[in-house]
């Protein structure tokens, strides 16, 4: 179903719990990563190849974001 990565993609976008975070956003790579094989390399799947592409890129971000240790490193 194509629309599967997006509910799930959604979902981890908005995760703002890093308990849950890394599990949500796993789920969400596999329906993004299941979604782009299911794809032809046609050249009409080229746009939705790029939006899945994208979106697995600001899912990295928000996880690293959001994961992110909060920096407690002394100055000098």
């Amino acid at each position: 179903m194509p629309t599967r990565w997006k509910s799930n993609y959604d979902a981890a976008i908005r995760e703002q719990d890093p308990a849950r975070l890394a599990e949500v956003c796993e789920k969400a790579r596999h329906s993004i990563n299941d979604r782009i094989l299911e794809l032809g390399s046609t050249p009409a799947d080229k746009n939705q190849r790029q939006k899945l592409e994208r979106a697995l890129r600001e899912l990295v971000a928000h996880q690293a974001k959001t994961q992110r240790p909060p920096d407690n490193s002394p100055t000098q």
